[in-house]
Formats: structure tokens, sequence, C-alpha cells
């Protein structure tokens, strides 16, 4: 079965944040298993698949209005939303939570890319009698692999190193800022050091370790595979790849015990509190061989996760295909009335969306 299918996702090269290198990952996919893949909306698509909730966000090809509009024209379109945001990563109440819950109100399939934020969002008010799974995210084993990496003997500085594109604070600044310190006084800068790839927030500085800016592909798994350790303190994080490309690249991982990250890390290092990092850091110097031989059988690959989605997708649409839906004129007429009410601005939206969802 060959599918159309389209992505509500720019195409962006270069570093750009987890997202990006999902929809990246997923379009090579898809177009080697002979499907067609769009970022805008075309005639006669099978699914649209949502990742982006947020109409203002740079990456976002077409907004939530764009699809509901689609499905007045093909209302046999399978659409899928893809939850890998939240508010509590950012904070701060930005809206995400909100946009994310109100573009449900369209999918008949929710993906959500951890059983945290699964967990996160049912307490928020998504409707778990509504069809959905978890689909682990994974990074591209072409260029995220154990091929090339660095050995670390005993007696030589164990190198530690993170990389984040987003400067928001909760990325885990306060530890890597206290890393940084440490890295300054025996017996740290004795046994360890810390470099540090990325964008970094306004303030923030780093006396004692090494800066890279942002890498993107085989430059950035070519720089992780210099290191023997990589650590996140990432807060709250829904499934970032972060962790999972050092992983890929053969690292084993010092990671915060929040959100998703001992969901993706337990088999394959060691979990940490702001209490007992430093306690925590030793430990993994001293068990670092065992926990090199375990990350070895990451499993988080592009393919796998890629292979999911497909399978999905060709279940979804086999379902819609033998039992099509039909529209009635009237619910027609509530359409119009909804998107007329998204025309109107901002504050209809909430409005709009609910009544759009009593058409699917």
């Amino acid at each position: 079965m060959k599918l159309r299918i389209s992505i509500n996702a720019k195409r962006i090269e270069g570093p750009y944040g987890g997202g990006n290198q999902v929809a990246n990952a997923l379009e090579r996919y898809l177009r080697s298993r002979g499907h067609e893949v769009f970022r805008e909306t075309v005639p006669n698509l099978d699914v649209i698949l949502i990742l982006s909730a947020q109409a203002e966000l740079y990456i976002t090809s077409y907004d939530v209005q764009a699809i509901a509009d689609y499905l007045m024209s093909d209302a046999n379109t399978i659409v899928v939303q893809r939850v890998n945001t939240c508010d509590e990563q950012r904070g701060a109440n930005s809206g995400i939570n909100r946009a994310v819950l109100q573009a449900n109100r369209l999918a008949d399939y929710t993906v959500f890319v951890s059983s945290f934020v699964k967990e996160l969002y049912q307490k928020h008010g998504f409707d778990a009698t509504k069809p959905h799974c978890v689909i682990l995210n994974g990074a591209d084993e072409d260029i995220f692999n154990s091929s090339g990496r660095a050995e670390w003997q005993n007696g030589q500085k164990l190198r530690i190193v993170t990389h984040h594109w987003s400067t928001n604070y909760m990325k885990g600044f306060d530890i890597y800022e206290r890393l940084d310190q440490l890295m300054g006084k025996a017996p740290y800068k004795d046994v360890f050091e810390f470099t540090y790839i990325g964008n970094i927030p306004v303030g923030v500085e780093f006396q004692n370790s090494r800066l890279i800016p942002p890498l993107y592909g085989i430059k950035l798994a070519w720089a992780l595979k210099q290191h023997h350790l990589y650590v996140t303190a990432a807060r709250h994080e829904p499934g970032g790849n972060h962790p999972i490309e050092a992983m890929r690249c053969g690292l084993p991982v010092l990671y915060l015990r929040s959100g998703s990250l001992p969901e993706y890390c337990s088999p394959y290092g060691i979990e940490f509190t702001l209490v007992d990092f430093e306690k925590r850091l030793f430990e993994m110097r001293e068990r670092y061989p065992e926990f090199r031989q375990n990350v070895l059988q990451c499993s988080y690959t592009g393919s796998g996760m890629a292979s999911q989605y497909e399978a999905l997708f060709k279940r979804l649409v086999a379902e819609r295909r033998a039992n099509p839906r039909a529209r009635p004129s009237l619910k027609k007429a509530l359409w119009y009335a909804a998107r007329s009410s998204f025309r109107k601005g901002r504050r209809y939206a909430k409005r709009a969306v609910r009544e759009i969802a009593l058409l699917r």
C-alpha cells in the first residue's frame, strides 16, 4: 500500500531542534518505502501528520485551520497528531498545552513520544479513550552510531559533553554551569573535561569548559564521538533527541530524574538528582566500562521509529478505506460556521475547534 502523506512542518536543513530532525527522518524513510511525502496540503492525501500545533512557530508549514479546511473536501483523510512538547519543559504557560489539546480535536489518532508526556496530557484533559499509542524517538543510524567512538582508558580524563539547540534555561543550564565550576577545582579538573555544543542563554558563561557552536548531522556525530560521557539535565523533557543521538554514538549518559529521561536513558546510564550530582558523577567514572558496554545495545534508531509510523499509517488508512466517512449537509453547515469563527480572530479559536470536533 503506497500512501500520500503530508507533514505540517517545513523542510529545514541544519541544526533546528529535535522536531525538525524527526520530520526529515520520517520523510526520508517514507520516501524510501515508495510513499509520497509533502510538506503542504495537496489533493487526495491519505494521512496528515500534525507535528506542530502552534501556527506561529517558524517550523509550521500549515496550521490547524488549514487542516480543518482540508477535511471539508476530503473527509476520509486520516489525521495523526504527534505530541512531543509541553509547557512544563519551557517553565511557563506559553500556550503549548492548550494548542496541542485544541489540535487534538481534529486527530483520529495520537502518538505520544513517551509515557511521561502521555500521562502529563491525560492530567491536562486528554481523553485516554481516544485511539493513541507511544512511539519512542530514534536517531538516524547511518549518522549516529558507535563507529569510530573514542575509547576511555583508566588514568585518562573522562571527557563529558552535552548539546542543545534551544537556549531555554530549563534545558539544564543550572547543572551545566555547576559542572563548569567543578572543572575549575580539584579533584574534578584532574579527572574530567566538559564540552558544551550548541546555543546558550544570555548571561550564561562557561569559564572552565569548551564551547562549540551548534552542529548538525555527521559533524555533530563526529564531535560527540570524541567524548566518553554524555550529561543531560533537561527538565520535563517529553522525548528529547539529544541523549538519543549521544547514546547511539556509544556514550553512556548521566541523566537527571525528570520527564522522559529515565524512560529513555535508564538502561544506558546513571540517574542523578540536584542533590547527588557530584556523587553520581564519580559513580559513573567507577562503573564506566559497564555502561559503555550496555550502550552499544541502544536500539533507538530512526528507521525503527519511522517503521512504526509507517505501520500505523497503513493500518489506519486500511481501516478508513473499509469504513469510509460521510458528512451530512447539516454538519457541513456547522463546519462553515466554525470556519467563520476562526477567521474572526484568535479569541474564537477554542470554540471553533470544539465545533469542528463534532464533525470528526
